[in-house]
């Protein structure tokens, strides 16, 4: 393994596949440039190697600077994954519109325990019903703009929290360690949705990502 063999392979850890090959490609190409203008400063072919390699500077630091804008492993994973799940609902169409009809037994649901006078547990259930509505309604809703994109995630989140504390109400504290073990998945995975979107362009955004 050659010099540029070690640097590339620290500069690309946990790279996904073709942000590695870009960077591959890029690195190359200053390499090559930085050798060959040493030797035509007059420097020896070893000397312009250790030159060449000294101007790509540190790995790690360059490792760094290429997580916080080419897409890591992990991303394209949760890229991949989502687009399969995404392929699976749009085509299959009666799938995506059957998912819709979910909230319809928890009305239904909260309907009959309220008239069996659990007006408590018919409030809960109602929310979840909301809840659960603003969520499967989202891949037939049309947000195919950043801007919906932005309004959409903040009526989520909102939606999400509200409902929590309506149905916690003062015990929301108390069962503060059960709530975030539940809700740090969801927020880790909209994390790294929003990494995804910043380092792809708006014209490479499935439909999975302006939700």
């Amino acid at each position: 393994m050659t010099a540029l063999d070690s640097w590339l392979q620290l500069a690309t850890r946990r790279l996904a596949k073709d942000s590695v090959a870009q960077v591959h490609t890029e690195i190359q190409e200053h390499y090559e440039s930085a050798r060959e203008a040493s030797i035509a400063a007059g420097a020896t072919h070893d000397r312009a190697d250790q030159l060449a390699l000294l101007a790509l500077g540190d790995p790690k630091t360059a490792n760094r600077q290429y997580r916080q804008v080419l897409l890591t492993s992990a991303e394209a994973r949760m890229l991949r994954d989502f687009n399969r799940e995404a392929h699976a609902i749009c085509s299959r169409p009666w799938l995506k519109w059957l998912l819709q009809l979910v909230p319809l037994p928890i009305y239904a649901l909260a309907a009959a325990v309220f008239i069996d006078g659990k007006t408590d547990l018919s409030r809960d259930l109602v929310i979840f019903g909301v809840a659960m509505s603003l969520l499967v309604a989202a891949p037939v809703l049309p947000i195919f703009t950043p801007s919906r994109s932005r309004i959409f995630r903040l009526a989520k989140w909102f939606a999400l929290a509200a409902a929590v504390i309506l149905l916690f109400g003062p015990e929301l504290l108390k069962w503060s360690w059960l709530l975030f073990s539940c809700v740090f998945p969801a927020a880790w995975s909209e994390w790294t949705r929003a990494s995804i979107r910043r380092k792809l362009p708006v014209t490479a955004w499935p439909k999975h990502l302006y939700l």
